[in-house]
């Protein structure tokens, strides 16, 4: 086979395949971000850190996430050049793993922590690319999306917390780096992007018109606004700190990675069923409300929960309602939005559900150095409570997401 025959094979094949082998780099996406989140509060006690300082840690991935998401999809719907992105995410994810290996120092923790949630952002470029790959089937494009977003959390935090628990941290950090670098060798094989021409002729968005698109569409603005509240409670208790909870009971490191690991599975189980049999008998503003209530009511619990066996219960139900709820709000808030813009209004939804993620860990850390992890809980779940009367009164109650 000559150069040019075996340039045009893998070029066809990379066309061919181009749906899949992005799916593979999204899973190892999230593998590389998540081989130690599951065990990150108590190594960061560990380390020295105090509970606001953990909290202001976990929220600085939510934070680079808040301001980055918007500008980036705008960026990249101009550009419209997304494979760029996905390259820079990945190494903004290696980076962040292989920091996070060799530093012991809280400034630098938060730093390489916040760097994670860089590469987190670029999750936007991720979907959108996916989406318009699959243009004419948005919303299985957003259950394939949730699904190998899950997969590849639930890979890593099992494999990653038991290496931890035998190895060490260090380990931990490094396995995530080799799931990012394997990733980001992958993103060369893409194909490269073709530009979404509008019906005016224009290629792309101007960063204005992307951010003026966004504020005037109430779809994208309330599902983006409930989703922070799903992230707020989300990363307060299950992703943030049911885990130093557990240790804090004498828990094991083996045993709450695989607490974290059946959360996470519970939430691959809510997107590839429970949603579409929910779906069958109810309303998704019914669906939405009604999970809303019981995270509240979980994290009620929490407190009173004192046994291996009941947090693990807890932590699979918590799993449950937040996928259901993050799927749901997605797809309600940008399953509407033409593919030229696409990114901008994942951006848009992103960034503001990044604001949960900001504000939920440092409060409930916060309020624990103050008073307790359990008053921080309960603090969490009062949250929750506000949040479903505001839904009962703001969300529409119509087939926003489509069945």
């Amino acid at each position: 086979m000559t150069g040019q025959e075996f340039s045009s094979s893998l070029s066809n094949w990379r066309s061919r395949n181009k749906s899949r082998l992005l799916l593979v780099i999204a899973t190892l996406f999230w593998m590389g971000l998540y081989t130690y989140p599951s065990l990150f509060t108590p190594y960061l006690e560990e380390v020295g850190a105090t509970l606001t300082q953990s909290g202001l840690i976990l929220g600085g991935y939510g934070f680079t996430q808040m301001i980055l998401r918007l500008p980036l999809g705008i960026w990249s719907d101009y550009l419209q050049k997304k494979k760029a992105f996905v390259i820079a995410g990945m190494t903004a994810a290696l980076i962040s793993a292989l920091g996070l290996m060799f530093t012991q120092e809280i400034g630098m923790i938060f730093i390489f922590r916040a760097m994670g949630g860089v590469a987190a952002a670029f999750w936007v470029q991720v979907s959108a690319l996916y989406m318009n790959y699959k243009v004419d089937d948005s919303t299985s494009a957003v259950g394939h999306l949730g699904f190998v977003n899950s997969a590849g959390i639930i890979v890593a935090t099992f494999i990653g917390g038991q290496i931890i628990a035998r190895f060490g941290y260090p380990k931990g950090f490094g396995l995530g780096a080799v799931f990012a670098a394997i990733g980001l060798m992958l993103c060369f094989l893409l194909p490269e992007d073709k530009a979404e021409i509008r019906e005016d002729g224009q290629a792309g968005l101007s960063v204005l018109e992307g951010l003026k698109l966004s504020l005037h569409d109430k779809g994208l603005i309330w599902g983006s606004l409930f989703a922070a509240v799903s992230q707020f409670l989300s990363y307060s208790s299950a992703q943030g700190f049911v885990p130093q909870y557990a240790s804090n009971l004498g828990v094991s490191a083996s045993h709450i990675s695989i607490m974290v690991t059946i959360s996470t599975l519970a939430r691959l189980i809510a997107i590839v069923l429970v949603s579409k049999i929910l779906l069958r008998f109810f309303r998704p503003k019914q669906i939405l409300t009604a999970s809303m209530l019981v995270n509240a009511l979980l994290l009620f619990t929490i407190p009173f929960s004192k046994n291996y066996l009941i947090l693990l219960i807890i932590m699979f139900l918590l799993g449950i309602v937040s996928a259901t709820q993050m799927t749901y709000f997605m797809d309600a808030a940008t399953s509407h939005i033409p593919s030229e813009r696409r990114a901008t209004a994942l951006g848009f939804f992103q960034a503001v559900y990044g604001i949960g993620m900001v504000v939920g860990p440092a409060v409930t850390g916060a309020v624990a150095d103050v008073y307790s992890l359990s008053q921080a809980f309960i603090v969490a779940a009062f949250v929750g409570l506000a949040s479903v009367a505001l839904m009962i009164w703001k969300l529409p109650d119509r087939a926003a997401i489509r069945k």
